[in-house]
């Protein structure tokens, strides 16, 4: 089924399909008409599952066929940062056949003109714009919240209940949620007019509709951006999939320096380990191998790819023996050719997600044997010249006040070394020297009378 059979314009499905993916996935085929048809939805999937990424293309489509309609279309995100994002992927949905102008800044923004237009803005930000704008009863809006959850988690939950008092039941809402709390049913209920309800359901025969992320992080920060993301993970349960058994042990240990219930599979212990992870004694388990279908995968929430599999029918193996989990791969610029071979294998795309709050300058490139030490400098002044060495021409021996820079060379067949120094020579003087020496010093006690180690008295038996 092509992408033009869900309602999306020509230039739209051109551009997608451009982008790789080779067909709509089950999050499209759900979430894209509905919307284009102006139904109001609740999405309870993982990111990295197509829900949300579907809802923004829809928007997209109706910004550009609807552009001379009194309807407004909004994105609200957790956070400034999260509305970067959000403008990055919309740019990269665009391209360049599509032009719509997209706004960050509420000053931008004004009524619907012949411009299509995307406001992408915060809950606090969104609900000051209503409660001071005059135009805001005249206008109809299609209003998508992304990461409900996470904005929750932020403390916006009073500016989204707020939100109601200002849109009308022809509003469409569209709100998406990786967990469906209480306070995101409230919110629902509050905002919502007879919303219909999208959940993600695993399919192992088709692993692209499963939810897959890509984290990209320079090389020398992998492990930094693990921890944080493992810190992210209330009540995960992961599996983290590394290519080296003596780097999973490594790893392992770190991870307990963060207070992390984490262990490496061993081939000593690797029985009590899987026992320790099937208990929940365990939450994070670092497996130096690929994915099998011995290890019990009950109740695992995340599967991370530390090091992408050299083959990508692998990391398809993987997401087939795991359907329910989210599949986090950590990238470095090295593996970016890997994964888009696993995107050819899914056939989709992998949006490169961004995490907020986190220092992605690389701090540690050198080493820190290379950070802490410093070549000395040596004092200007002499330039130390080099010279080549000639067996056949050996330097002389020379004067000891005689310039060192550049002495000079002797024919070999003309060298014969200077006499050695007369105290060298005199034996005489070596004798009275060393027996001279002798007489200063302190007297031995006689064989008969010394003590061994202990201190205690030997004797010897002289030969008769």
């Amino acid at each position: 089924m092509p992408f033009t059979e869900l309602g999306l314009q020509q230039t739209l499905a051109t551009r997608l399909l451009n982008l790789g993916y080779m067909r709509p996935a089950s999050a499209h085929t759900k979430t894209i008409p509905a919307i284009l048809n102006g139904t109001s939805l609740f999405v309870g999937s993982p990111s990295g599952a197509g829900f949300t990424e579907s809802a923004m293309i829809s928007i997209i489509n109706l910004s550009t066929t609807q552009a001379q309609s009194r309807r407004a279309y909004i994105i609200l995100s957790a956070s400034d940062d999260h509305k970067h994002i959000y403008e990055q992927r919309l740019k990269l949905l665009m391209g360049d056949e599509i032009q719509i102008d997209i706004i960050t800044n509420l000053e931008r923004f004004a009524a619907p003109t012949t411009q299509a237009t995307i406001l992408i803005s915060t809950p606090q930000e969104f609900h000051n714009y209503l409660e001071q704008s005059s135009t805001n009863r005249e206008l109809s809006y299609t209003l998508l919240l992304t990461e409900t959850d996470e904005m929750v988690a932020r403390g916006a939950k009073p500016q989204l209940l707020a939100l109601s008092d200002y849109l009308s039941k022809e509003c469409q809402i569209i709100i998406c949620t990786s967990k469906i709390t209480k306070s995101v049913k409230s919110i629902s209920r509050s905002l919502q007019y007879k919303p219909k309800w999208l959940t993600l359901g695993p399919n192992n025969k088709e692993p692209r509709n499963i939810a897959h992320q890509a984290w990209p992080v320079p090389k020398t920060m992998k492990d930094q951006l693990l921890l944080k993301l493992s810190s992210k993970l209330h009540n995960a349960k992961a599996i983290i999939i590394v290519n080296d058994q003596q780097y999973a042990t490594k790893l392992a240990r770190r991870m307990r320096t963060r207070k992390l219930k984490a262990a490496a599979v061993r081939a000593v212990d690797a029985l009590e380990t899987y026992s320790r992870f099937e208990s929940n004694d365990i939450q994070m388990l670092i497996l130096p191998d690929q994915l099998n279908r011995s290890i019990s995968l009950e109740g695992v929430t995340h599967i991370i790819h530390y090091h992408l599999p050299d083959n990508p029918q692998d990391y398809l193996t993987a997401s087939i023996i795991a359907p329910g989990a989210i599949h986090m791969s950590i990238i470095s610029p090295n593996d970016e050719e890997r994964l888009i071979e696993i995107e050819d294998v899914l056939k989709r795309p992998l949006s490169r997600n961004i995490l907020t709050n986190f220092d992605y300058t690389d701090k540690f490139s050198k080493s820190k044997h290379e950070t802490t030490t410093r070549k000395k400098k040596r004092p200007k002044g002499k330039q130390q010249t080099k010279f080549e060495w000639d067996p056949d021409i050996p330097r002389t021996w020379g004067d000891r006040n005689a310039i060192r820079a550049n002495p000079e060379k002797t024919p070999l067949e003309e060298w014969s070394p200077s006499p050695l120094p007369s105290v060298w020579l005199d034996k005489n003087l070596r004798k009275n020297t060393k027996s001279g020496s002798a007489k200063n010093r302190p007297s031995r006690r006689d064989k008969q009378y010394r003590r061994n180690h202990n201190g205690n008295k030997f004797s010897r038996t002289t030969k008769q």
